[in-house]
């Protein structure tokens, strides 16, 4: 949103690091007897002095003193306007390393570096060792901060703008220089649709920009004239096409047009209608503009309006009426923002913007997909906290059970909708197993009292999974994906008890020991899974996941240990373990695990 306040002593991006100081306190300590020195009236000479030169230094120290002023109170915006135009007036290496701190200060690295570029190139030799040194380090900071754009295949002479900034004709003599970060890139030529394009910026690295233009199917004429003749320049678009009068090919709707000429001669942006095959004149009167405002919106490709005609997207910078202005910011998913701002005379104002998103947009809703087809393997732990049933279920006192732990393996295939919702089959693998130590137990022999003693089991499930799946995908963010899932089916495979025994007590009181014994059962299950997962995609077609599912087994045949196998019973003779189901008729598992995703059309 509009800041509650319009404060042009905003610092932008990076704070000033400790360099930048360091710089400030070189540069500016020195400079003030340097601007002193030029503001002092020239003394008597052989040459009489130029009284224009005279004037053009006075008032150039008058802007320097002001700059000074604003910097001291962190007025960035203000400072940086009038070191401008002590440079513009009368050019010193002081306000040239005020205007490029300031530049600094304000986040506008790619100025920044440019200006001190200047003040090394053109009074090097002039700077004092020590300030000399200072900004050659700050050079090397700024430089890790901007990085580089190429335009390619625009047509030549094409205009390219960036962040309302005209930075030359195509094609470029060099790359060009851009803060890290957002920027908003138009290419613009007379006949041909203009580019515009949102770049992201990365520090010390380069960004292409491939500039096809195409030729204009319809195209209307609009002449444009300044009414008492003066020398002033046609701004369209944000694009300046030539010196008035002007007349040039665009493409029908609406443009935005001023006229700009030297100081402060100007006119206030307005908007015209271009119609199809149809000449349209427009004439307009230059005046003095005493103001000036630097709109920065966010997010860099919002629309910038002000009093009521639009003036192009993303950063503007511009004269205006000193007096009240509405500006009003928009951009797809978000607010819109509007603001009244009052702007001095003599005074450059800077609004920065920042727009709130708008939940309710449907822009910050992932676009729907097409129909496809999905392929997913997965594979996770098998957590069981208990097989239950008459042998794990008995593990109460003395008798201690470890958590069931196992694998699986799964892959899965099916055909989701646009909308999300899907569904398919499932094959796979799946092995769990849970120890129980001191299990108490009974061995009865033929016709003598039972034995008791104790045992330790292993019980083991390994069976495959056959079955299908429904499933919903919820439009997200295209960074994340979320699936739900519910799939059911069979479990067919074996559940085995390795049984080791402990001491048995005959009826003689003797004790003995047992070898251990196996006991093989086929089993079956009914499977119903609810299953989640989280989803990262790293390519238009592929996604890593994890998740989690809890396989809620049914047991369908009830397998239990056979109680007509003997087993000696020591001095007894021989004997037999009751019967005991393996697993309960509900089996709970936990089952977290990772996948990978792939899908086609």
């Amino acid at each position: 949103m509009l800041s509650r306040q319009v404060q042009p002593e905003r610092r932008r991006g990076t704070r000033c690091s400790r360099l930048a100081i360091i710089v400030a306190g070189l540069l500016l300590t020195a400079a003030q007897t340097t601007t002193a020195a030029a503001a002092a009236p020239a003394q008597p000479a052989a040459a009489p002095a130029q009284p224009a030169a005279a004037t053009a230094r006075e008032r150039a120290a008058e802007h320097y003193a002001k700059a000074r002023a604003f910097y001291e109170r962190r007025d960035w915006s203000r400072s940086l306007a009038e070191y401008l135009a002590s440079r513009q007036l009368y050019a010193s290496w002081a306000a040239t390393s005020g205007a490029a701190l300031c530049l600094t200060q304000l986040g506008r690295h790619d100025e920044a570096l440019e200006m001190f570029e200047a003040l090394l190139r053109d009074f090097g030799d002039r700077l004092p060792a020590a300030a000399k040194e200072a900004a050659q380090r700050q050079l090397d900071e700024l430089r890790q901060l901007v990085g580089i754009l190429e335009v390619d295949g625009a047509e030549p002479g094409a205009m390219i703008v960036v962040d309302g900034r005209h930075r030359g004709e195509a094609p470029l003599p060099a790359p060009l220089r851009l803060t890290s970060g957002s920027h908003w890139v138009r290419v613009f030529k007379e006949g041909f649709e203009p580019l515009e394009q949102r770049i992201e910026v990365a520090g010390d690295r380069l960004v292409r920009v491939r500039a096809r233009m195409r030729p204009l199917a319809r195209m209307g004429r609009l002449r444009v004239a300044e009414k008492e003749g003066r020398p002033v320049e046609v701004v369209v678009d944000g694009n300046v096409v030539a010196r008035a009068p002007w007349e040039g090919l665009l493409a029908p709707g609406e443009h935005t047009v001023a006229l700009r000429g030297e100081g402060r001669v100007g006119t206030p942006p307005v908007q015209v209608e271009v119609e199809a095959d149809r000449i349209v004149p427009l004439t307009l009167s230059a005046e003095d503009l005493a103001a000036s405002l630097r709109v920065e919106p966010v997010p860099v490709n919002a629309t910038v309006a002000i009093d009521g005609v639009t003036v192009g997207r993303g950063l503007w910078e511009g004269r205006l009426r000193a007096g009240a202005h509405r500006v009003e910011i928009a951009a797809p998913g978000f607010l819109p923002e509007s603001r009244r701002l009052m702007l001095g005379r003599d005074h450059t104002q800077v609004a920065s913007v920042t727009l709130e998103r708008d939940p309710s947009s449907p822009f910050w809703r992932r676009p729907a997909r097409p129909a496809r087809f999905v392929v997913e393997a997965v594979t996770g732990a098998v957590l069981v906290p208990s097989f239950g049933g008459g042998v794990a279920g008995t593990c109460i006192r003395g008798c201690e059970a470890s958590l069931g732990t196992g694998g699986s393996a799964v892959l899965q295939a099916g055909y989701e909708l646009g909308m999300g919702l899907g569904l398919g089959v499932t094959a796979g693998y799946l092995a769990a197993a849970q120890d129980l130590h001191g299990r108490a137990m009974e061995v009865t022999p033929v016709g003598l009292p039972p034995n008791p003693g104790t045992v330790d089991d292993r019980l083991a499930l390994r069976g495959a999974l056959l079955g299908g799946w429904i499933g919903f995908t919820p439009p997200l963010d295209a960074r994340m994906a979320l699936h739900f899932r519910l799939g059911a089916g069979l479990i067919a495979g074996t559940l085995l008890d390795e049984r080791t025994s402990g001491a048995f007590r005959a009826s003689n009181g003797a004790t003995y020991e047992l070898a251990p014994f196996l006991q093989r059962h086929t089993a079956r299950f009914f499977h119903a899974t609810p299953e989640v997962r989280i989803g990262l995609p790293i390519h238009r077609h592929i996604e890593l996941s994890a998740g989690i599912a809890v396989p809620v087994l049914f047991d369908l045949r009830e397998p239990a240990w056979d109680a007509t196998q003997a087993v000696p019973a020591g001095d007894d003779g021989r004997g037999t373990f009751p019967v005991e189901s393996l697993a309960g008729s509900v089996l709970v598992t936990i089952v977290p695990g990772i996948g990978a995703r792939y899908e086609f059309y």
